[in-house]
């Protein structure tokens, strides 16, 4: 390796070093507030709606849903709160329910412009047929 190299190499582990140092160094009071978070069903899709403090700066929320409440998967990114909601740090998705299930549990995984990601509380869906 030559001295430019090294050079490049030094700067990115620097570089890399001080971002890990930041995420460890940061206060835990700075999770995500969730001000409101509910699901519900509505004609056969599930409506997951959620307000922020919006304190914490977003990058992105994931969406994820299970079956039995252990094993999520992400079934939706929202990049942004809904524009038809003034003065609210507001955030709304549909999901089409599954005809073969009765259950549906659903969290929030909020991912920050610092790459820290935070999950919300699982909530239950129960559809009663």
């Amino acid at each position: 390796m030559n001295t430019k190299q090294k050079c490049k190499f030094l700067y990115a582990l620097v570089i890399f070093t001080a971002a890990y140092a930041q995420g460890l160094c940061q206060d835990q009071a700075a999770r995500i507030n969730y001000t409101k978070f509910t699901v519900s069903a509505v004609a056969k899709k599930a409506v997951i709606d959620w307000a922020t403090d919006n304190k914490i700066p977003t990058n992105y929320f994931e969406i994820q849903r299970s079956a039995d409440g252990v094993n999520f998967r992400t079934v939706a990114m929202v990049l942004g709160p809904d524009p038809t909601q003034t003065n609210c740090n507001c955030f709304e998705y549909f999901d089409k329910l599954v005809k073969s299930n009765k259950k549906y549990f659903y969290r929030l995984k909020h991912v920050g412009t610092d790459g820290a990601v935070v999950v919300s509380e699982t909530k239950l869906l129960a559809i009663n047929k």
